[in-house]
């Protein structure tokens, strides 16, 4: 699990909607996000999360829009080198009151009002991670011979000796 001083599993995210829920069909409310370094679930972290979202009260329960952007650290699969990678998640989203039946479990608001938006900002956010994350497009990778970065001043390698008996082999590769 990753750590940190700072770091903060995901009560942000948390949100209080009781107040929401006693109020006309109709009354919204905007929630701001920011936090530096954010878990959400147990291997998603998040740092520099900004956003904001705005939750409506419907007849059913609360309809919720927004918007939020975070880091991410991964490894370019060219070069093997850290770098931050920003994801987007977009909210749109309705969480029902408790009662209702058929209704998925992440979207249904909580018996205390409170509306947990972890789980589906995590899968909003996974999906947004690369399949195959590259640092820049410009990202040149790794040298096959000596294993560094390839960069402008990269020397080029000579090209090794062949063994003579080896060397009809080369001809069939080529």
């Amino acid at each position: 699990m990753p750590g940190g001083a700072n770091l903060t599993k995901c009560h942000l995210l948390r949100l209080n909607v009781g107040f929401l829920l006693n109020k006309d069909v109709g009354y919204s409310r905007n929630f701001n996000f920011e936090e530096s370094s954010l878990l959400i679930g147990d291997d998603l972290l998040i740092s520099d999360l900004r956003g904001s979202a705005r939750l409506s009260r419907t007849g059913q329960g609360i309809y919720i829009k927004g918007r939020l952007q975070g880091n991410i650290d991964l490894d370019c699969v060219r070069c093997l080198s850290d770098f931050k990678q920003i994801l987007s998640a977009e909210l749109d989203e309705h969480f029902d009151y408790p009662s209702a039946r058929d209704s998925d479990p992440h979207l249904t608001i909580s018996d205390d009002a409170i509306l947990d938006l972890s789980p589906i900002l995590r899968e909003i956010f996974l999906l947004d991670v690369p399949i195959q994350p590259i640092c820049r497009v410009e990202c040149t990778g790794l040298c096959q011979v000596c294993g560094e970065i390839i960069t402008e001043e990269h020397q080029s390698h000579p090209e090794e000796e062949i063994d003579p008996r080896l060397a009809v082999l080369k001809t069939l590769l080529s």
